[in-house]
């Protein structure tokens, strides 16, 4: 398992097109994610569900990837979380 955390830098917090992007990367791999932020969990395939945990501007999100592909898929989420 590979755990990342962000930052949440855009004012305004974790929005549509951020959890497009998010849900979009996490569906090309094999892996599982699962991203949280305080209490919350969700997929990080489910867009109702990301953008369900409320994260605004200055919280920390964490992402968890699982599987057989996580190393390569951990880098992309990471690219990915930089340009939000």
């Amino acid at each position: 398992m590979v755990e990342l955390t962000h930052t949440i830098k855009d004012p305004m917090g974790l929005h549509s097109r951020s959890v497009m992007l998010i849900a979009g990367e996490a569906a090309r791999w094999e892996s599982t994610y699962t991203v949280s932020h305080a209490d919350r969990s969700a997929d990080g395939e489910d867009v109702i569900g990301l953008m369900g945990l409320g994260a605004h501007l200055g919280d920390t999100i964490t992402v968890r990837i699982d599987g057989s592909d996580e190393a390569d898929a951990s880098e992309f989420m990471a690219h990915l979380l930089r340009r939000l």
